[in-house]
């Protein structure tokens, strides 16, 4: 992608946060060298599918050389690091590199960090304490960034430093939140699935399970005759998101008795012939057999070492020049077998 003449040669150090920027960088048809760390941190799956999902396609060494390190990263064209801290990054000699593009991602703390975000305020039901939110979110999104940026230096030829602080990140991505209080001096707060400014948009139940509508104002009129319920677009409680939300008690009430009659499937082509947003709540079997997903080829299968393979997300972007077939995990060696 970056260079007709080589492959762009990626170093990767750390955890998560490097591991979905190079798991990008693999992607985009780089050569991406990673360098386990000394100590894995926890994580909300098995190593086995972590290793799976981020590393597949990525050549892995076991190494606490200091010097084979440095040297790997000065003939790299890119160096991917992540650290629990400042000085955990600069231990490992990182000021004294020679590459030309160096990403440093460093976090206060994963509990601090979506704390001070505003994240795990707004998650979870009024009356409980917060949720935290699922999986390793932060260190994906702060990759993504770092892929972003190390890239943009590459096909500029720009040399840089980059620099990316995770509750930056997470602040980032607030923008929702920030808007709402500028415009409308609206602080938003916890109310379970509804999504409370915009009505309706929360989950209803129906014959065989559960569906989630988002209806924003120019919806409203076409979502009212996929009820078969015209004459609400004339009900004076209803005229406005205001006043749908003012009586969203009463809405929400009208609209589960209706969709208590129907079924996944029928809620699902109403929605698609008024061409209104909603989504079933499907299974974890149902989501790897989804027709949509798989017509945009949502999953790439894995081989494991032993034979076996697995399914898994691939990256939410395709890289259309480049041709792909069934891909191996790479297991880490130790730097003396090569």
């Amino acid at each position: 992608m970056f260079s007709e003449e080589q492959s762009t040669r990626v170093l990767e150090i750390g955890n998560y946060s490097a591991g979905y920027a190079g798991k990008l960088f693999a992607h985009a048809g780089c050569d991406v060298v990673r360098i386990e760390p000394e100590h894995r941190k926890a994580c909300w799956v098995s190593s086995r599918a972590m290793d799976l999902f981020l590393h597949h396609d990525k050549r892995r060494v076991r190494t606490f050389d200091r010097e084979l390190i440095a040297n790997l990263a000065n003939k790299a064209d890119v160096v991917l690091v992540d650290g629990e801290s400042a000085d955990e990054v600069l231990a490992i000699g990182f000021e004294s590199w020679q590459t030309a593009i160096k990403v440093a991602i460093t976090p206060f703390g994963m509990t601090a960090i979506l704390a001070l975000g505003g994240y795990t305020n707004l998650m979870g039901d009024p009356d409980r304490a917060p949720l935290t939110l699922p999986g390793h979110y932060v260190d994906f999104q702060s990759g993504g960034y770092a892929y972003t940026a190390a890239s943009s230096c590459l096909l500029g030829r720009h040399k840089d430093t980059i620099d990316i602080g995770m509750l930056e990140v997470i602040m980032s991505l607030s923008q929702f939140t920030t808007v709402m209080w500028t415009c409308a001096q609206t602080v938003r707060s916890r109310h379970g699935n509804d999504f409370w400014s915009v009505v309706p948009t929360t989950l209803f139940r129906c014959k065989d399970g559960w569906v989630y509508i988002n209806i924003v104002p120019g919806f409203w009129d076409p979502f009212t005759t996929c009820l078969d319920l015209p004459e609400l677009t004339l009900d004076p409680r209803f005229l406005t998101n205001d006043l749908r939300m003012k009586n969203r008690d009463a809405l929400h009430e009208i609209i589960a008795d209706v969709f208590i009659q129907w079924s996944r499937s029928e809620i699902q082509q109403r929605a698609e012939v008024a061409r209104i947003p909603l989504g079933a709540v499907l299974s974890f079997p149902e989501v790897l057999n989804d027709p949509h997903l798989n017509e945009r080829s949502m999953w790439q299968r894995i081989n494991y070492n032993d034979g076996d393979s697995v399914l898994s997300p691939r990256p939410p972007f395709v890289m259309s020049a480049i041709k792909r077939d069934v891909l191996a995990l790479s297991e880490p060696k130790d730097a003396m077998d090569g």
